[in-house]
């Protein structure tokens, strides 16, 4: 039970995220409004593109250099739901810091044969651009920051 002078956990979490914020001069690209908008438009694509996310408070690792094409895609409804806002343990829209998207998959051909390469970068970009999210294209990976 909280006290009139404590926090809860998630007032302590934004407020944790609002000094990052503050103290690295990043300022608000995207909002709510958009990442739902990117969340739409993304289950409207003919696959889930793989992604991976940072939030502020995150170092960045090699995990998040995401530099190579996937054999999975990625269920956005449920990660991130989980991820951004889902359950107690979730990362909020507000503290993504940014999310790289490779609209490519590997679909496996065979032991002797290459890896077939499944592309639906335009389909990608022209959702971004009927939401009007904006995005950075970086080697064949795309990142919606939330924060710059």
């Amino acid at each position: 039970m909280n006290s009139d002078n404590s926090f809860s956990e998630s007032e302590r979490y934004k407020a944790k995220v609002k000094r990052i914020i503050e103290n690295r001069n990043l300022y608000s690209i995207m909002n709510n409004t958009k990442w739902r908008e990117l969340k739409e438009g993304v289950s409207e694509l003919p696959f889930l593109p793989p992604f991976v996310i940072k939030a502020v408070d995150e170092e960045e690792t090699e995990y998040h250099e995401f530099s190579h094409d996937e054999y999975n895609t990625c269920d956005w409804g449920l990660y991130l739901d989980n991820y951004l806002g889902g359950d107690i343990y979730a990362t909020p829209y507000y503290a993504v810091e940014w999310i790289k998207v490779r609209p490519r998959i590997l679909e496996h051909q065979g032991r002797l044969i290459e890896s077939k390469v499944i592309d639906e970068t335009e389909e990608f970009v022209a959702m971004l651009k009927s939401y009007n999210i904006p995005y950075v294209e970086t080697g064949r990976t795309y990142i919606i920051y939330g924060y710059r």
